[in-house]
């Protein structure tokens, strides 16, 4: 188990809990791009009943390309992306890595959607990088 923590930008939302860290990526899809206005996000799928989250939420529900029901929710205050959900992924959760406390925590282990990834950007050739999501 490993504590994870974190907040908002304007701190109205945080989190924090003991968790089960099941996967950490980089993500390069269309999606991710725009929810986070980056080249990519990188995503710490955790159980969600490891994470307890104080503060106000709001959801924006889309499909992901593979049919499934993604929610993301963000801040109701600032507007901060912090957590995702995939119907597909039952009980799992996805933090953005960008608001985790504890940095050294995140240690991606593969890039998925390399065939949306903007050309420029830098990837680690060492991780497996997946043109979209693996089965």
């Amino acid at each position: 188990m490993t504590t994870l923590s974190g907040c908002c930008l304007c701190g109205a939302v945080s989190f924090q809990g003991d968790c089960d860290i099941k996967a950490i990526a980089n993500c390069h899809c269309s999606d991710c791009r725009s929810v986070t206005g980056a080249a990519y996000a990188t995503l710490v799928m955790v159980p969600e009943s490891d994470v307890n989250i104080t503060g106000e939420l709001r959801d924006y529900v889309h499909t992901s390309d593979a049919g499934s029901t993604m929610t993301k929710q963000f801040c109701a205050t600032c507007g901060s992306q912090m957590f995702s959900k995939n119907s597909a992924r039952e009980g799992m959760m996805a933090i953005r890595a960008g608001i985790i406390d504890q940095k050294a925590a995140i240690q991606p282990a593969f890039n998925v959607y390399c065939d949306s990834a903007i050309p420029s950007t830098p990837m680690d050739p060492a991780l497996p990088a997946h043109a979209k999501m693996p089965g």
